[in-house]
């Protein structure tokens, strides 16, 4: 089961650059406990953002070419990979982004837990647009964010 995990601000923004416009421990460590124990996709620029595997987790870095150094990950070389192997299974696959993996596997996700940043920043990387494929189901209100459950329309 694919599902997507990320944070936006009410602009869908989720990146400027490649870093992450604010930091909110409190959402990391709700991404960490989320993901620990599950495969987790990412694009190579996303990789190298973080640079280094995330323990506990089995990553995945989708590529263009094999050969990429990503110490820890498995290399994926395209999409049609992971949706052969996690898109009718039980087993939870998380899509984490950047901007490009998110458009390419949004439409084959079934679940979108978004961590809705409550201040708007500045940044150049978006979200794309889900409101009219996803419906949202459960909301948790923390000080700084609100964790929105989607489920595929």
């Amino acid at each position: 089961m694919l599902k997507i995990i990320v944070a936006h601000d009410p602009n869908r923004v989720i990146g400027n650059g490649i870093e992450i416009p604010w930091h909110i421990s409190e959402d990391f460590k709700h991404f960490k406990l989320t993901t620990t124990g599950h495969t987790i996709v990412y694009g190579s620029t996303t990789f190298t953002s973080i640079g280094h595997a995330l323990p506990n987790r089995h990553n995945i870095v989708l590529n263009f070419t094999k050969d990429f150094d990503a110490p820890g990950c498995e290399i994926v070389t395209s999409i049609d990979e992971i949706l052969r192997r996690y898109k009718d299974t039980d087993e939870v696959c998380f899509i984490c982004g950047g901007a490009s993996i998110y458009r390419q596997f949004i439409d084959h996700c079934e679940e979108l837990i978004i961590s809705e940043v409550k201040k708007e920043y500045v940044g150049n990387i978006i979200f794309p647009e889900y409101k009219d494929k996803f419906v949202c189901y459960k909301e948790d209100e923390r000080e700084e964010f609100i964790i929105k459950y989607y489920k595929k329309k």
